[in-house]
């Protein structure tokens, strides 16, 4: 997975796949396109969303992304956010930059002591809670 924000613009890019052709259509939501594979019709390989900031939570709720990625979405915009590199926001987190970028990647299986410390660092972050919790 790949992420991209354009913070001048509040747009996010999710790529779940690069380098395959395809299309832009939308979703149900009004902000939120998807890009869907052009030989497979019904494979959605990324998404387009305006106004991010407002529409991560509908992202991490209504979208079919894994755990891994809802959390590699969260942390990155967190980052972004904050105007951290990933080095950076790795060493607030006490992990490895290596370990970070992996997680940004949605590639890592997390550790609970991880998680347990990236909860402890954003304890009343709504957009982790929304990650492995229903949100409302």
């Amino acid at each position: 997975m790949n992420l991209k924000y354009i913070p001048d613009h509040d747009l996010m890019y999710v790529y779940l796949e690069l380098n395959t052709p395809n299309t832009q259509s939308r979703t149900s939501h009004e902000e939120i396109f998807k890009f869907v594979s052009k030989n497979e019709k019904n494979k959605i390989v990324g998404y387009e969303i305006e106004s991010a900031s407002k529409n991560l939570k509908f992202v991490l709720k209504n979208l079919s992304l894994n755990s891994k990625q809802k959390l590699a979405i969260c942390l990155f915009f967190l980052r972004e956010r904050q105007k951290k590199t990933q080095k950076e926001f790795a060493e607030s987190l006490n992990i490895s930059e290596s370990t970070y970028k992996s997680l940004e990647r949605a590639e890592h299986n997390i550790s609970f002591d991880t998680l347990d410390g990236i909860f402890s660092k954003f304890p009343d972050e709504t957009l982790l809670n929304a990650v492995f919790q229903k949100v409302s």
